[in-house]
């Protein structure tokens, strides 16, 4: 039997508010007036329509579709799975809080890596849980999640849910498909696997395929997509996951303007591909540059690198005098990753001022 948290475990939620569409396939026509669902009308010369265009005020006068369908129905056919088995929420953020609630009680251990993605830890304080990390694995000075001893911590606290950031973040350092598949059986059947998948996009697609079962694999339009502002993500798991899912969710969360952007953007490959094409070529450009200057680089398959300095202080004083400068580096604030600075794959990482502080300081 499946677990969820446990106010949940036997209790279904119902929707109030389903929405326009499902009411349609309810009744088996479409809906051409809309006088039940309260919204303003139209009115001339809103501001929204004189600075943005009519097709915007439109999007934004009317609710949006709560199960957000059209971003569901693609995001299944670009992931080879079934419409069922995804769902869709405000970023990838908001998909991590979102399975937080629906299997992690007050009290429950979860499991993490030491100074990877921080705001799982805050979304997991923030439901109750009982924090358990486990070190990165030096393996000949590249920094991974060490698979087997998060099994092993995960299954020893008999933990609610594992957290997995892959490709890693802040590391950039990722792990197969048959190396999760493997994590995936080592885990006790309870044990939610939560894979954040962010960076997926820029690994091979056959690494970002398919539904797992007792995991769930979050996926955002932020990184290979253009999107970070609309705040879009979705989340491929079992279908028993997606319905549990949908009966806490924020139903209006996402907005009429972001289905509306996600939907044109996955009816446009061709623009991911452009993004993750530019990000990875900087992103070597901008590693060999670093490594060139004698400075310590993960590998990476993701938008950014990291670079490891000796201490937490030397990376501290270069992020102030990139500071000092108006620019913004990512230092994170775990006290195992102080050491490391991230930097985005982009043209003004690549700029010799910026390079000259990051090497020679």
């Amino acid at each position: 039997m499946t677990r969820y948290a446990r106010h949940l475990q036997d209790h279904t939620i119902v929707n109030p508010f389903p929405g326009l569409p499902r009411l349609e396939a309810a009744i088996g026509r479409r809906i051409v007036s809309r006088i039940g669902s309260n919204e303003s009308m139209a009115i001339s010369d809103h501001p929204l329509a004189t600075q943005w265009g009519e097709a915007l005020y439109e999007l934004a006068r009317l609710y949006p579709d709560p199960y957000a369908g059209a971003v569901r129905e693609r995001a299944a056919v670009r992931n080879g799975v079934a419409a069922a088995n995804v769902v869709v929420d405000a970023g990838a953020d908001s998909l991590i809080g979102l399975f937080l609630r629906a299997r992690v009680s007050p009290g429950d251990v979860v499991v993490c890596t030491a100074g990877t993605y921080p705001s799982f830890r805050y979304f997991a304080e923030g439901v109750g849980a009982r924090v358990v990390e486990v070190p990165y694995l030096q393996q000949d000075g590249v920094l991974v999640n060490d698979l087997a001893a998060l099994a092993h911590v995960a299954n020893t606290q008999q933990a609610a849910l594992l957290y997995l950031a892959n490709p890693d973040n802040p590391t950039g350092t990722h792990h197969g498909h048959d190396a999760i598949h493997a994590l995936r059986e080592q885990l006790h059947p309870d044990t939610l696997l939560l894979l954040d998948e962010a960076y997926i996009d820029f690994c091979d697609q056959a690494e970002r395929q398919g539904v797992l079962p007792q995991t769930v694999r979050l996926r955002t339009l932020s990184k290979a997509h253009g999107l970070a502002g609309l705040r879009v993500g979705y989340a491929l798991a079992p279908e028993e996951w997606v319905n549990k899912a949908d009966q806490i969710r924020t139903q209006f969360a996402v907005s009429s303007v972001a289905q509306a952007a996600a939907v044109a953007v996955l009816d446009a490959p061709q623009c991911a591909e452009r993004i993750i094409g530019e990000s990875s070529r900087l992103r070597e450009q901008l590693a060999t540059r670093l490594r060139e200057g004698g400075v310590h680089v993960l590998p990476s398959h993701t938008n950014f690198v990291c670079i490891c300095y000796a201490n937490a202080d030397d990376a501290l004083r270069r992020q102030k005098i990139l500071l000092q400068q108006g620019i913004a580096v990512h230092r994170p604030p775990h006290p195992a990753m102080q050491h490391a600075l991230r930097i985005t794959a982009h043209p003004d990482a690549c700029q010799e001022s910026v390079l000259e502080v990051l090497t020679k300081g």
